[in-house]
């Protein structure tokens, strides 16, 4: 598989050769191979201040549905000095992107047009209305950062169940509403929307065994024989600050290296074996807990 970054400007027959490479200059593998189209969302063609149409994102559009459609796609191998045409019509393509301001669009598609005394309030109003008592309780013995920080966190879980809600609903017209050529959407027909993050997911991401933020320092810690360990409730409260960031899980790469700043000036060359992170640590910028290791005392007489 290959991936293009389509806000770049990328060379769209690069994407191909990309792939070719990837799979060792097979040609059979290219062309049975996946080429990923990365934030397609910023080729969307719109409106200029002046009126005009954004012609710029609509023809990159033009470039990557002829490679879509099938066609052949010259590659050379400089090293034996030979070309190759390369078959795009069994390529799966797969384009992905954020898409902002979807929802909204869905959002006038679906708008109830009742006016007056008689129109019906929305769900979503209603699970406010029934909430606000049982938040109000829970708030009361919590000091008032902590109660804006549940605040701001309840309010962008309601944001982020009603932008689902909506995605759930695209259609293609709402596509070709935002800018995508009706050429390739109809070429791209199967499409699939994905949750909002939670803070379950946040968890999750920041503890992966693998690429997570806080197993990659694990390692780096474990050059100086330490060994790093965070609480369940400092990675509740990891998750808790990145999710009122919504910045997704970029947040959480800046929060864990704030909160382990002191300790990665702290634990080069000492006698430090295991640091502990508590949600205290995370939240209020409180020490770490440092367990040292034991020196031998040997007492001449």
């Amino acid at each position: 598989s290959s991936g293009i970054n389509a806000e770049y400007g990328e060379d769209v027959e690069s994407v191909v050769v990309r792939l070719w490479q990837a799979a060792g200059q097979d040609l059979d593998r290219t062309q049975q191979g996946i080429i990923v189209l990365d934030e397609l969302d910023k080729l969307a063609s719109k409106r200029n201040k002046h009126g005009g149409k954004d012609i710029g994102g609509e023809g990159v559009q033009q470039s990557l549905l002829k490679i879509i459609e099938g066609t052949n796609v010259t590659v050379t191998d400089k090293g034996k000095n030979k070309t190759y045409q390369i078959d795009t019509r069994n390529i799966l393509f797969l384009a992905s992107g954020a898409f902002i301001g979807l929802d909204q669009i869905i959002k006038r598609r679906t708008a109830s047009k009742s006016l007056g005394f008689g129109t019906p309030m929305s769900e979503e109003h209603y699970i406010k209305a029934a909430s606000i008592e049982e938040r109000i309780r829970e708030t009361e013995v919590l000091s008032e950062t902590r109660k804006e920080r549940i605040k701001q966190i309840r309010d962008t879980e309601d944001k982020n169940k009603t932008k689902d809600r909506l995605l759930v609903q695209v259609e293609p017209r709402d596509i070709l509403d935002y800018g995508v050529i009706p050429e390739l959407a109809g070429r791209i027909p199967v499409v699939v929307t994905l949750d909002s993050l939670t803070q379950e997911d946040l968890v999750i991401i920041a503890n992966d065994k693998e690429r997570g933020v806080i197993s990659q320092l694990k390692e780096l810690l474990s050059l100086n024989d330490c060994e790093l360990e965070f609480s369940e409730d400092a990675l509740r409260a990891v998750a808790e600050l990145a999710f009122c960031k919504k910045t997704g899980a970029r947040a959480l790469k800046s929060i864990v290296e704030t909160t382990l700043l002191d300790a990665m000036f702290e634990i080069p060359g000492s006698d430090i074996q295991h640091v502990l992170v508590r949600s205290g640590t995370v939240l209020e910028g409180e020490e770490a807990t440092y367990t040292r290791r034991e020196t031998d005392v040997t007492v001449e007489q």
